[in-house]
């Protein structure tokens, strides 16, 4: 059964708990005014952190305004923006630069042949994808002439022998083709210009012969005499001077079409003389073929003479040792320079005359093709369908376009010899109109054929001829790690490499020092135990070679990031071997389909994306077109469709955007080169971004804007108005209602005023011409407020930016040092007024509520004993009452017996 309690005493009658209840409410009289105290300090606490925070907010503004750049911002105008425009961050160089966009970026573009649908099989096969490199087509550029000196811009005049004349103006011209398409192209004259190994010629098709042919620089210029072409003849030929030859200015990075040489340690070259004295050279700091040979001489103290040979396109050492013996070069440990320069072996008759180290123009080297084996020269028979047969023989052959020519050129041979259209290696076109077969055989123990790719027997049914791939080099040590995977380079992670036995070797990439292959080279041969890194036998990529001997397979697999797939290295081991080639196969077998060439392309996620797409034309309209996943040369592929129907020929070629800076009219505007049509860093915190070609130069001025600087200022302005806004709401006092705000006569707000309008108040002697912050627009108004003047301010920009900024950055005395000062006082976490003052509080509030504790306990005390006090008291008056009843009872009893 439960219980019943009652406050109301059940023999008094007296309620007790209302009693108590009001006792103890005026008990609490000091506790209430306790509590509100504890409440008044909590809201000042809070008032405190408030005001704290946006106290904060003016240090950040502060700190901006120490910083130079917040009043250096820049904007750009272009004076023709469809064909640049640009965004400049702050202390970009102000001034107006002319650029003339010469190219944008391509994304290579292959087309294959037509089949009748997409269902159509192409026939079995290996298909080759490579990206990065490798095409035999190449395009000499204007900078790479003259020995690296190049071709001065400017106009020259061509007039036929018809008295007929143009003007050919080269600015906005990167390649050679770029200027003898300029030349072919013009209707003004009839004049064909060809080029040849190491120069061009112009080739008089009009018929007349009332003048000379003549070739002359205009004005200042001298872009025909650097193009060899300035003179005249009476002929109809003008056969240029030479213009392809090494110099001292030829970057050794464009040797060996483009391969470079790989060098960079203290021992590069070891001579060992004809007196036997050992010459060691470092070519780590030479950039240039002039630089490689000044090292050259200095080491071999005039006991040796480095030169470059007579053709043009080697180098030649002589030894003047006087000593009896044989003078030899070979390369040091770690290096390759003397293969890299041709000189490496022995002298004969005292000179050592090195090989060719540039190709023709608009050539490969033989040396660079098959991985950069070279192709062997001996002689091969070739006879065309009509049976005519000529012996070719490709002695002293240096380039590929030597080839081409011996075989063209073959008399009686009606057989011609060019690039294949998927870029890859040589096709021959029968002309003679026979109906045997085109053969083409070695001679004479001879691979030369075998290895061009073209040895065989051809029926009629063939009626072009395309040799397998040449697989030209085309990476080397000095390869950019930016330029891998399609320009998206290679990440700054690491990778781990196990060797046979599992002993693994951890490579990071992560420090700026790597930049190229052989950069990562190095890092790998460094410290991967029991593993040797290489380029491999293609030319194309990296080659892990395990060295260790364990049972294991060698493994590569990352540890943080995507360099070793950007490396193209987590392929399985083959064997000893990890080849990291740029370079994918894909098998067809007779039953594949177009349409399924697509997808199995596509599904490989490299280097390109394929689409079957139909021309219209009747017949065979559909074909595979393929598209570079990357931008720009370094996204370019080759695609070799093996045995298949699939073969190719490019729409677009891989290109970069080229921008010239600098007046039209200056002989050596600076050629720039972007993967993307965007170009960073020419101009310091400059981005240019490229819309269109331009025949002329596009002016782009930089100028500084004051806008960026007025909205700081503005932002600085609203921020101090509201926090002393907020003080003056915190300390004010209504004389009509009496009402106080919370802070009112708080010595720390009064600090926080002083330092606030002190700090604007400061005079900047060193500043300038601008001295006060009056002086821009900025000052103390009506009720304490701060007042920005945003034209004042815009005007005094105008007239000196740097005095304006000064006043703002002057170490210690401008705007931005003092107000950190004074808020870092205000504001520092240990020792800030503010800080102190929110300890204060705290300690307060700390005391008042353990008063309050105690208070409390003590009330609870009290009530317990109230409680008890009245439970006595019905206590005695229950025991009263019963002995009251206890008499009565007596007395009834003691009446009811009489």
């Amino acid at each position: 059964m439960g219980r019943i309690t009652s406050t109301v005493g059940l023999v008094s009658g007296i309620n007790s708990g209302d009693i108590i209840d009001k006792l103890m409410q005026l008990e609490s009289t000091s506790k209430n005014r306790l509590q509100s105290r504890v409440n008044s300090i909590t809201a000042q606490k809070d008032a405190f952190s408030d005001l704290m925070g946006k106290l904060q907010g003016i240090k950040t503004t502060a700190m901006l305004f120490e910083r130079p750049s917040t009043f250096q911002a820049s904007s750009t105008s272009s004076s023709n923006e469809n064909v640049l425009t640009a965004t400049a961050g702050n202390g970009a160089p102000v001034g107006s630069y002319q650029f003339q966009v010469s190219r944008m970026v391509s994304t290579q573009q292959a087309i294959s042949a037509g089949f009748a649908s997409a269902d159509s099989k192409v026939g079995a096969g290996t298909l080759t994808l490579a990206l990065g490199g490798g095409g035999l087509t190449t395009h000499t550029e204007l900078a790479q002439l003259n020995g690296g000196a190049g071709v001065r811009g400017g106009k020259f005049r061509i007039t036929d022998r018809a008295g007929r004349s143009t003007v050919i103006d080269s600015s906005g011209a990167v390649t050679l083709d770029d200027l003898v398409n300029k030349i072919n192209s013009s209707v003004d004259i009839n004049v064909r210009a060809t080029v040849g190994n190491d120069g061009l010629s112009l080739t008089d098709l009009s018929g007349a012969s009332t003048m000379d042919l003549q070739v002359q620089d205009l004005g200042d210029g001298h872009t025909a005499a650097d193009l060899g072409l300035a003179g005249r003849i009476a002929g109809t030929t003008l056969n240029g001077t030479r213009i392809n030859t090494l110099g001292r200015q030829s970057a050794l990075s464009s040797l060996n079409d483009g391969r470079g040489v790989r060098g960079g340690s203290a021992n590069d070259l070891v001579m060992t003389l004809a007196d036997a004295s050992v010459v060691n050279v470092s070519l780590s700091s030479a950039s240039t073929l002039g630089a490689a040979l000044d090292a050259i001489n200095t080491a071999g103290g005039g006991k040796v003479i480095a030169a470059i040979a007579a053709d043009g396109h080697s180098l030649q050492l002589t030894d003047q040792s006087g000593g009896g013996g044989t003078m030899s070069v070979a390369s040091g440990a770690d290096s390759h320079a003397a293969e890299d320069l041709g000189i490496a072996g022995s002298a004969s008759g005292g000179s050592i005359n090195g090989a060719q180290l540039t190709a023709g123009l608009n050539s490969v080297l033989l040396s660079s093709l098959r991985g950069g084996g070279g192709i062997t020269l001996g002689q091969m028979r070739i006879t065309d369908r009509s049976g005519a047969g000529a012996t070719v023989d490709l002695a002293g052959a240096v380039s590929l376009k030597d080839v081409l020519g011996r075989i063209n050129n073959a008399p009686g041979l009606r057989v011609k010899a060019s690039i294949s259209g998927s870029d890859t290696g040589i096709q021959l076109e029968d002309t003679s109109g026979g109906g045997g077969a085109l053969t083409i055989a070695d001679l004479n123990g001879s691979s030369s054929a075998t290895e061009l790719g073209i040895a065989g027997t051809f029926n009629a049914q063939t009626p072009i001829v395309s040799g397998s791939s040449l697989h030209r080099a085309w990476m080397s040590g000095g390869t950019a790690l930016s330029q891998l995977n399609g320009n998206k380079g290679v990440s700054g992670g690491k990778f781990r490499i196990l060797n046979s036995n599992g002993f693994p070797t951890t490579i990071d990439l992560g420090d700026s020092s790597s930049k190229s292959i052989g950069d990562v080279i190095k890092a790998i041969n460094n410290r991967a135990a029991g593993v040797s890194a290489s380029i491999n036998s293609a030319g194309n990529g990296l080659l892990l070679t395990d060295t260790s001997g364990g049972p294991m397979a060698m493994k590569v697999e990352e540890v943080d990031g995507t360099t070793a797939k950007d490396l193209n290295l987590l392929s399985p081991a083959v064997g000893t071997t990890v080849d990291g080639a740029f370079e994918k196969t894909l098998t067809l077998d007779a039953n594949d389909t177009l349409s399924g060439v697509q997808d199995k392309i596509n599904n490989m996620g490299f280097a390109v994306m394929a689409n079957v797409v139909n021309d219209g034309s009747p017949g065979s309209p559909y074909r595979l077109s393929l598209t570079a996943r990357g931008t720009g040369k370094a996204g370019g592929f080759t695609f070799d469709a093996g045995g298949t129907a699939l073969a190719t020929h490019n729409l677009v070629d891989a290109q970069d955007a080229v921008v010239f800076l600098g007046s039209a009219d200056s002989a050596q505007q600076l050629r720039l080169t972007s993967s993307t049509n965007q170009i960073t860093n020419v101009i310091r915190g400059v981005t240019i971004d490229l819309h269109g070609v331009s025949a002329s130069p596009v002016n782009l001025s930089i100028t500084r804007d004051v806008e960026p600087a007025v909205k700081q200022v503005q932002s600085f302005v609203d921020a101090f108005n509201e926090v002393t806004g907020t003080m003056t709401a915190l300390t004010a006092f209504d004389s009509d209602t009496k009402k106080q705000g919370l802070l009112l006569g708080d010595q720390t707000i009064q600090r926080i005023q002083t330092a606030l309008y002190a700090s604007m108040n400061t005079v900047v002697s060193s500043a300038g011409k601008f001295k006060l912050f009056s002086d821009v627009g900025i000052k103390i108004g009506d009720k304490a407020t701060l007042e920005f003047d945003a034209d004042k301010f815009r005007s005094a920009y105008g007239t000196d930016p740097d005095a304006v900024g000064k006043l703002f950055t002057t170490v210690d005395s401008g705007l931005g040092a003092s107000l950190e000062k004074q808020l870092v006082k205000l504001t520092d976490p240990v020792s800030g007024v503010v800080t102190r003052q929110k300890q204060t509080l705290d300690a307060r509030s700390t005391q008042f509520q353990e008063r309050i504790k105690l208070m409390d306990s003590q009330l609870t005390d009290k009530r317990t004993r109230l409680q008890k006090q009245f439970a006595n008291m019905e206590s005695i008056l229950s025991g009263l009452q019963s002995q009251q009843q206890a008499l009565g009872s007596m007395q009834s009893a003691s009446y009811g017996a009489k």
